[in-house]
């Protein structure tokens, strides 16, 4: 009504005496209106909210008790009172849901299985409490699966979902249950995750099916795909199962690998490797991937003998052949034969014939018994046949090798050995001694015999006792045809070594190789002692059984005397010397002087003035040499004029070398009668003043042209065409000795009239028989020799020499073999008469090349009568000599 306002409202629920909510407005607006409310009843959960249109009385947290029919009065001002009821219906959603597999039991983690591929699943969703009974159903992602739904009791529904065939696709697959009862609220549900067991999609032998190498290693590798979980991976050589494997999975478990190492062998060609993987949980879930092996290997070879052939029977002259088995995967490209070690190839002329897998040897001989063996080869390799051991019998034969010369002294017992090669072995001996003049056997008690081998006693008593030692064997195949010759000689002294060379020289050592000589009947050794040059001092003494030396710790840059000699029982042999030095050490080379720890250092600039000093000086030596050279050959000549002008007094003896290599001759003269020396044959042309060396076509006849000749040539022939001299001579005295040595040659000696101003000339010469050959030794640069003239001596009274003929001619022997290089003759002439020269004539230098390397340098030759020569003395005529230096 107008005007008209609410005073208060009253709740009150169905059942309740008293009321619930009260809210009062009288006398007060409505903001400021009391609220009440029951507290057993809505405990402070209730509130009328009198702004809204219409009215309302909130209720939170509604309980299932707040349910029932309430009613609402409200009194007015002026109207009468109204009263409203209203039902309140409270709905329960269900309280939970459980998730249960076909064995009952409650699935945990939200997983469910696993469950073998192809197999039938019933999972099972129970909701329990709700208000109405709730709505129970199951969903894969949006898609709606089963709404089938009971109620198995009070406050329990219950939805079975049911898979047929469970498929690879249904891995992992997530399926909601939920359950609903109204429409307000969001239903509850609860997923499940289905896990799957899965059998392999696949097996495969990774690579191709190539040939394999026997007895060598390979990796194969199987890869298994889509088996879940991992699957079991077994590898199968025919039914044996193959161990040594190894696994390794993909990051998401789909892909497995496993791989095996396999060493075939040559039993395993043809058969069948594979690969087997299955999932143990699936019954029957195995597949497998496999290969045919197929093997490769080095050839398998046998071989034997020839069929009809008996190994032990076999003697030489017959014909046998091998047989060789082959096993081989490839085949063989090559068949070839071994002897021995050594290849045999096919030689028909000389008995061997190689047919591919067999091989004929005809004629056998004893070289061919050995070890025979067949190689053939493929792309593996040479396999190698076993061993045939070929036994030819023979009759004995002397061994190679053997000793044949023995030296041995009188009434020395001498051990005879002789070794036979026979087959069989089984060989009785005959001894026996022979010499110019009889043939003697050797009793049994004095050698005995070991199978093929025997040792005969001899002692020679006389000198007809050496001879030579003949030995027979004989088995059961025959006589030896050949005995063995063992020659029984004097023992002696071995024979120097000879080629003897210096190699490798250092700074510390030195390398000697000779080559042996005779040993002298016996066993030798070679010694080689190394003195120092300058002190003459035993530096090393080495010992060895053959000639090859190595010394070392030798000092640096000094030079040494090496002596060789062989040595046996009897004694030594002559020492063969040799010359050697040591190199220079390479700190006594350097261009750096160290003092005192400072060390020089020299500048270029200081280099070059260094180097044009020591030009000038150098250049200034050589000046003052060559001067003093100069002078001292006009002091020569000045006294030779003297003495050709003081006539009465002496004469001069000039002295010439040979040249190198040319031959030479020397004579001897007497009262026409030809005197045979040693090794020499005086002939007639010498004696009528015929020079044979015109008469030799091994000589360059002489040119009388003087623009073909030197400076001393010419003098040499100025001195020639003197006028008639005097000659003396001496007999030959040996260089070592200072008394006349008869052994050696005599000198011939012709007495001419003494003339003033006459001069001797000779030309001094070692005969070639008494040629002395030294051993080859290592020199330097052979230098300049000179020949000094001596006219102090005094001549013993001269012979008589009337009765020969002109021109004169006097010949020197003279022989010294330490001394004198090897094939180096002295010869000693006389001239024509001597016409005396101008005064400013320049005096003939007389010089002779160096005719040896020995120690002493000076070796007087004088010249005196000889006893043939019988004539007048003269008191105070002077000895005329020339002396090597």
């Amino acid at each position: 009504m107008p005007g008209d306002k609410v005073y208060l409202v009253i709740w009150y629920k169905e059942g309740a005496i008293t009321p619930i909510y009260s809210f009062d407005a009288r006398g007060k607006s409505f903001d400021q209106a009391r609220h009440w409310a029951d507290e057993q009843t809505l405990g402070g959960r209730a509130y009328f909210r009198f702004t809204d249109d219409p009215a309302k009385l909130t209720v939170e947290s509604v309980k299932d008790e707040d349910g029932g029919v309430y009613r609402c009065r409200v009194d007015f001002k002026k109207s009468p009172t109204r009263n409203t009821k209203v039902n309140l219906t409270v709905l329960i959603p269900p309280e939970s849901l459980s998730i249960i597999d076909e064995k009952g039991t409650t699935v945990q983690h939200y997983i469910i299985g696993p469950y073998n591929e192809g197999s039938t699943v019933e999972i099972t969703c129970i909701a329990t409490g709700g208000r109405p009974t709730p709505r129970v159903t199951w969903w894969q992602e949006n898609a709606l699966l089963d709404d089938s739904f009971e109620t198995i009791s009070d406050k329990r529904v219950r939805n079975v979902l049911r898979l047929e065939r469970l498929e690879r696709r249904h891995l992992n697959t997530v399926y909601t249950c939920q359950a609903s009862n109204n429409n307000l609220v969001a239903p509850i549900s609860s997923a499940v995750t289905l896990d799957m067991n899965l059998r392999p999609l696949s097996v495969r032998l990774k690579g191709q099916n190539d040939p394999l190498s026997a007895d060598n290693t390979y990796e194969l590798v199987c890869e298994v795909v889509g088996a879940r979980p991992e699957p079991v991976i077994t590898w199968w050589k025919g039914s044996i199962p193959l161990k040594n494997t190894r696994e390794r999975s993909s990051p998401d478990k789909n892909i497995t690998t496993s791989t095996l190492t396999f060493v075939p062998t040559l039993r395993d060609s043809g058969k069948y490797l594979s690969c087997r993987a299955g999932v143990p949980l699936i019954a029957d879930s195995a597949i497998e991937d496999g290969w045919r092996l197929n093997i490769h290997h080095v050839p398998i070879v046998t071989l034997e003998l020839g069929s009809n052939l008996n190994a032990s029977t076999i003697r030489e002259g017959v014909d046998v052949y091998f047989e060789c088995n082959i096993k081989s995967n490839p085949w063989v490209y090559k068949v070839s034969w071994r002897h021995n070690g050594k290849t045999l190839f096919n030689n028909a002329s000389a008995g061997t014939i190689v047919s591919n897998q067999s091989l004929v040897l005809q004629s056998v001989t004893r070289s061919r018994a050995g070890i025979y063996t067949c190689v053939g080869s493929n792309q593996e390799g040479d396999g190698e046949s076993n061993p045939v051991n070929l036994d030819v019998k023979f009759a004995p034969v002397c061994r190679t090798g053997q000793q044949k010369v023995y030296g041995v002294a009188r009434q020395e017992a001498a051990k005879i050995l002789c070794e036979l090669e026979a087959n069989p072995k089984d060989v009785s001996f005959i001894w026996k001694f022979n010499n110019t003049s009889e043939a003697i056997d050797i009793q049994q008690s004095h050698f005995v015999a070991d199978r093929a081998r025997s040792v005969a006693t001899y002692t020679p008593m006389t000198e007809l006792d050496y001879g030579t030692l003949l030995c027979w064997g004989r088995n059961e195949l025959g006589h030896q045809r050949h005995p063995c010759v063992f020659h029984i000689i004097p023992a002696g002294r071995p024979d120097p070594v000879h080629n003897c060379s210096i190699l490798n020289q250092t700074a510390e050592s030195l390398h000697v190789e000779c080559t042996e000589g005779f040993d002298g009947g016996l066993p030798q050794h070679f010694v080689m002692e190394v003195f120092d040059t300058q002190t003459h001092a035993l530096v090393s003494n080495v010992t060895n059984r053959t000639p090859v030396f190595t010394v070392g710790g030798l000092e640096s840059g000094l030079g040494f005397v090496i002596s060789v000699y062989a040595a046996n029982g009897k004694g030594r042999s002559d020492a063969v010397p040799l010359h050697a030095y040591t190199l220079k050490a390479a700190e006594k080379r350097t261009g750096i002087s160290v003092a005192q720890g400072t060390i020089l250092h020299i500048t270029p600039i200081l280099a070059v003035l260094v180097g044009v000093v020591a030009a000038l000086v150098l250049v200034a030596v050589v000046i003052v040499v060559v001067m003093r050279l100069r002078g001292h050959d006009d002091d020569d000549g000045d006294e030779d004029d003297e003495a050709m002008r003081n006539g009465g007094t002496g004469g001069v003896v000039g002295v010439r070398g040979t040249r190198k290599g040319a031959p030479q001759t020397a004579t001897h003269c007497t009262n026409g009668v030809d005197e045979k020396t040693p090794g020499q044959t005086l002939g007639k042309d010498i004696c009528d003043g015929t020079d044979p060396d015109e008469k030799n076509p091994d000589i360059i006849p002489q040119n009388n042209d003087n623009d073909y000749q030197d400076a001393d040539e010419k003098a040499f022939e100025k001195l020639n065409n003197t006028s008639t001299r005097m000659y003396e001579t001496l007999p030959h005295i040996h260089p070592h000795s200072n008394h006349m040595d008869s052994s050696y040659d005599s000198v011939n000696v012709m007495n001419i009239p003494k003339m003033v101003e006459d001069i001797t000339y000779a030309e001094l010469a070692l005969p070639k028989a008494h040629t002395v050959y030294a051993p080859p030794v290592s020199r330097r640069q052979e230098p300049t020799v000179y020949a000094q003239i001596d006219v102090s001596k005094k001549v013993p009274p001269p012979m008589d020499c009337s009765g020969l003929s002109q021109p004169q001619q006097l010949l020197l022997h003279h022989q010294h073999p330490p001394m004198m290089h090897p094939q180096t003759q002295l010869h000693m002439h006389l001239h024509q008469p001597h016409h005396p020269r101008p005064e400013d004539d320049e005096p003939p230098s007389v010089e002779t090349p160096l005719m040896s390397n020995h120690r002493e340098s000076t070796i007087p030759v004088p010249v005196l009568p000889q006893d043939q020569c019988r004539g007048s003395y003269q008191p105070g005529q002077r000895v005329v000599s020339a002396t090597r230096f």
